[in-house]
């Protein structure tokens, strides 16, 4: 782990020498640094986190020349969201906590002068909370190393044994991430979307292979069969700590906006939004791609006909995000989908 940091600010030295000297003495395993104005403790955090350390804890002073405390603490909390805030006032400024609070995530708001043990347990819980956080983010990247992983199996077990949909779900991941960017997703959302929908059809694994690969029609029947392969695709990963983003692509990516789906059960925005972007993205590139019972179909046919299905077959703010820029999609499915997508990774 890093050396972790509590900075003191006050532009009494006198205040910031007492502070040092508790706290050292009360949290020896942290490193215990000081500065005597909001300008110099963003320099010193920036030095901070330049030599790898973690700035965990900020106790500042409210009322200084030029940055006040709850200023500074808002700019601190801009450069390390993770970093907890801990003001001293001398007098009672309610508009300051206010602003401390709403716009910088202040964790305590201290009277001065200070009781050490009220000081000491603040700083306490916040160190704590802070490593309480290190570690869940510690947690949460194994477990995205563990579901990479899976994922990557997954696409080289169908790579070697059909090609083919290799490249669909490629390219359908790719699709699926565009949109999602399109629709203003937090990019972490928008590379796990990159990330999973390659699993949307996991379930065919489990459907005859004379079925998927008919030329003809399917019967009534033989699609009763086809239509399982999403609760199939779901109850395979049911014993794995999977994402649920990519247990809600496999499960609810052929549920319609208008109820009509696979399942039926769902519709409208109670379909989950990961799913309602794949079943865009899965539709696309089966429109444009040959297949056993059909042949591919030109881009701004397929894309008519997406078209006049917002509303019933697709969410219309999905809709409205493949169509604000057909150029990039069309690019895709013309072959440059590794350099369009690139972005899309995620690096382990």
């Amino acid at each position: 782990m890093s050396e972790r940091y509590i900075i003191c600010v006050d532009d009494e030295a006198i205040i910031t020498e007492s502070l040092k000297r508790e706290l050292r003495t009360g949290f020896p395993s942290m490193r215990v640094e000081s500065a005597y104005s909001g300008e110099d403790a963003l320099a010193l955090l920036a030095e901070i986190a330049a030599d790898s350390g973690e700035p965990a804890v900020l106790v500042t002073d409210e009322r200084m020349p030029g940055m006040p405390g709850h200023v500074l603490l808002r700019e601190a909390r801009r450069q390390f969201p993770r970093l907890y805030g801990i003001l001293l006032t001398g007098y009672s400024d309610v508009e300051a906590i206010a602003e401390a609070v709403n716009e910088a995530g202040l964790y305590r708001y201290i009277h001065k002068p200070w009781e050490r043990r009220d000081l000491a347990m603040a700083v306490g819980r916040a160190a704590e909370l802070y490593d309480r956080e290190t570690e869940l983010d510690s947690l949460r990247h194994r477990i995205d190393q563990l579901n990479m992983a899976m994922v990557a199996a997954l696409e080289n077990t169908a790579h070697e044994d059909d090609p083919g949909t290799y490249t669909h779900v490629q390219r359908v991941a790719c699709y699926a991430a565009l949109i999602g960017k399109k629709l203003g997703l937090p990019v972490s959302e928008v590379r796990k979307l990159y990330l999973y929908a390659p699993l949307h059809d996991i379930g065919k694994s489990g459907i005859p292979h004379d079925i998927l690969a008919k030329p003809g029609k399917l019967s009534v029947e033989e699609f009763a069969v086809v239509k399982k392969h999403v609760s199939i695709g779901a109850n395979l990963l049911k014993s794995v700590d999977i994402d649920p983003i990519a247990r809600d692509l496999i499960l609810y990516h052929h549920e319609n906006w208008d109820g009509k789906g696979y399942l039926a059960e769902l519709s409208g925005a109670d379909i989950p939004l990961v799913a309602r972007i794949t079943a865009l993205a899965d539709v696309l590139d089966a429109m444009l791609c040959v297949r056993p019972y059909k042949a591919p179909l030109p881009f701004d046919i397929v894309a008519a006909e997406i078209a006049a299905n917002s509303g019933r077959k697709f969410d219309p703010a999905v809709v409205d995000a493949f169509m604000s820029d057909l150029p990039l999609f069309r690019r895709v499915a013309e072959g440059e989908m590794n350099t369009i997508c690139a972005e899309f990774r995620l690096e382990g």
